[in-house]
């Protein structure tokens, strides 16, 4: 059996048309009716390495140690899942965003000055983690950094200027790009998907394919049409910043602007913060959302093009298609931008939908609780392949087959903000979410059944007592002295 596996970049579960009638998303529509959607799938990490590394080693932060952006994975980290199918006889590539190592370490060969080297790029595609063949970029839309890797030496090939359109260094900005549609990195990789799976066919082999999408993450430009596909009167509005006197004190710092208070923990904190953008109006919202919800109509369009060809050639049939995202985006909700600490939903979930070719009821949708954890783990089993003893998910292909189907009791999430003895684990189970701090004594836990939107605390209710206590049996944290990223598991 085919592999595609297609990521979005800080994509919010609830952006797709077959959950979301206000965002236009017909290929994913599509690829819905033909499988399964879940509406309760979970990153591991709200950032973008951490969940990357997972989704490739088939480990928790914790273990494969990437705890944040500008961490690095070792280049032969082992029993990667794109090795594990390079072992038996397939053919493997990545196309896009790797994010596996520091953008801001200037060691790193996803950071500059590396990535600039465009006559590098032109000559070398692996191997990289696994992967036989790659085709890199790193960074987000109009960033100048963005324009580097083989997506900055394909621009330069077709003859684009870089720096007429690469060179917007305001991560908050939004609106129209002047980029020309045919250029952006959304055509990008999905020309280098197709190339890839034109590759495999040629050779007879089968085909582990990973077409990883840099959009919608910030800044939010996208091109015309796309830019205007949205009205922004139709967006939905965030979820109201609510009381937060319940919450651990960062909830009220981040409220006032000023990230994590006095906590000097959190003082040197990592990239990815959750940010307040008080300069935003209630127009600049909803225009702003828009544009978001178009830079996915975009990615969503090139997505038609991988279909198209499978469905061409019949090799559909043969496939295994799983798409998702590696974190979500506040939007606004509650109060605040981007990702980061608070263990708000927008943040936390991710979309995904599964087109298996043994699919029993496409077209449905399944509240079972997905991780990204799952699919190293699932895609190897699915196509008979042995899953190794150090990947830490579970087989998901039962759920991914039929929709009544439920394969996880809880999912877990890890957070580490900044270097220190501070981290966060959120548990999910079917209607409750438990938020732990070590180093802290503070905690969360919400009803996300009769409170989705988490506007009351329940950690301290006497009336919840119990259940806290429960689930704080179920998933102890370790003693707050300890730190709790293990060393890394030595395997063979």
């Amino acid at each position: 059996m085919n592999i595609l596996l297609i990521t979005s970049d800080q994509q919010r579960w609830d952006c797709i048309g077959r959950l979301n009638p206000a965002i236009k998303t017909p290929n994913l529509d599509r690829l819905a009716a033909r499988g399964i959607t879940f509406d309760r799938a979970y990153t591991v990490n709200p950032v973008c390495t951490p969940s990357r590394c997972t989704m490739l080693t088939g480990e928790y932060p914790s273990r494969h140690g990437c705890w944040h952006v500008g961490t690095n994975l070792p280049e032969d980290y082992p029993h990667t899942v794109a090795s594990e199918f390079a072992a038996a006889g397939y053919a493997t590539a990545l196309l896009g965003k790797a994010h596996f190592q520091a953008c801001k370490d200037p060691a790193s060969p996803e950071s500059a000055p590396a990535v600039h080297d465009l006559d590098h790029f032109d000559h070398w595609h692996g191997p990289y983690f696994g992967f036989e063949h790659a085709e890199l970029v790193i960074g987000h839309t109009s960033e100048p950094h963005a324009a580097g890797m083989h997506y900055g030496a394909w621009l330069r090939s077709r003859g684009v200027n870089l720096s007429d359109h690469f060179d917007i260094h305001d991560y908050d900005h939004f609106g129209p790009w002047d980029l020309p549609p045919e250029h952006h990195g959304s055509t990008w990789v999905a020309d280098r998907t197709l190339a890839a799976i034109d590759r495999a066919r040629t050779a007879e082999k089968p085909f582990f394919v990973w077409a990883s999408f840099q959009d919608p993450h910030n800044p939010y430009v996208t091109p015309e049409p796309w830019a205007s596909l949205h009205d922004p009167a139709n967006m939905p509005d965030p979820i109201p910043a609510g009381e937060v006197d319940d919450r651990p004190e960062f909830y009220a710092a981040l409220n006032r602007g000023e990230f994590y208070g006095d906590d000097p923990e959190l003082q040197e904190r990592a990239w990815g913060d959750a940010k307040v953008r008080p300069e935003l109006s209630d127009n600049d919202i909803a225009r702003l959302r828009s544009v978001y919800c178009g830079m996915i109509s975009l990615m969503d369009q090139q997505i038609g093009r991988l279909l198209d060809q499978l469905e061409a050639d019949g090799s559909i049939d043969d496939t295994l298609i799983v798409f998702t995202s590696d974190h979500g985006d506040y939007l606004g909700d509650h109060g605040l931008w981007g990702k980061g600490l608070p263990a708000y939903e927008s943040m936390q979930r991710v979309p995904f939908i599964v087109a298996h070719p043994s699919c029993q009821n496409p077209g449905s949708v399944n509240h079972a609780l997905q991780s990204l954890i799952d699919i190293p783990a699932t895609c190897l089993g699915a196509s008979g392949l042995h899953v190794p003893d150090n990947y830490q998910g579970v087989s998901q292909e039962a759920a991914w087959i039929d929709s009544t189907v439920s394969r996880r009791d809880h999912c877990r999430l890890e957070f580490r903000p900044a270097q220190g003895p501070f981290k966060q684990q959120t548990f999910i189970e079917n209607s409750y979410k438990l938020v732990l701090y070590n180093t802290r004594d503070y905690g969360e836990l919400y009803d996300l059944e009769a409170d989705p939107w988490q506007t009351r605390n329940l950690f301290d209710s006497k009336s919840h007592r119990k259940l806290r206590d429960d689930m704080l049996d179920r998933y102890p944290l370790p003693d707050s002295a300890q730190d709790v990223v293990r060393p890394r598991m030595a395997v063979a």
